[in-house]
């Protein structure tokens, strides 16, 4: 059960650090979610990472303990843009090493459920770092790294 709390972790990780990586050009078209949509109870419950994208600023809100495939496991935001926000589901999380280190592959949604980007990356359970890259609904692939 250790094992797979590990592996839900990590994989939210990831879903954060991929959506950093989906670029600006690409998420600014897209419509997000808007910043109501989250109670401040449910943030508290929030790992948040901050880094970027490409050269955009981003940040994101990752809820991994008892997440699985297919669940919404937070969101992100562009920091020049805060009440724009995406919705990242957790697709995958592998265990990589016994380090504590998992692959961690997150889909971003719009607020109409469109899928408009995938973050693939590593997350670092001990240090809570994502980085890997991103890529947009263009196919436009962009590095990632959060901490």
């Amino acid at each position: 059960m250790l094992k797979r709390t590990m592996k839900q972790i990590s994989v939210i990780a990831a879903v954060m650090l991929l959506a950093l990586l989906a670029g600006m050009p690409a998420s600014a078209q897209s419509q997000p979610i808007q910043a109501d949509t989250v109670s401040a109870a449910e943030q508290a419950d929030y790992q948040i990472l901050t880094g970027k994208i490409g050269p955009y600023e981003v940040k994101m809100h990752l809820r991994i303990s008892g997440a699985q495939d297919d669940d919404e496991v937070g969101y992100y935001y562009y920091t020049a843009h805060p009440d724009n926000r995406f919705k990242l589901k957790m697709i995958s999380m592998v265990a990589v090493n016994a380090k504590g280190t998992m692959e961690l592959v997150l889909h971003e949604y719009t607020a109409q459920g469109k899928n408009t980007g995938t973050f693939d990356g590593n997350y670092e359970c001990r240090g809570d770092h994502y980085a890997g890259t991103f890529t947009n609904s263009k196919g436009e692939k962009f590095k990632f790294v959060l901490e």
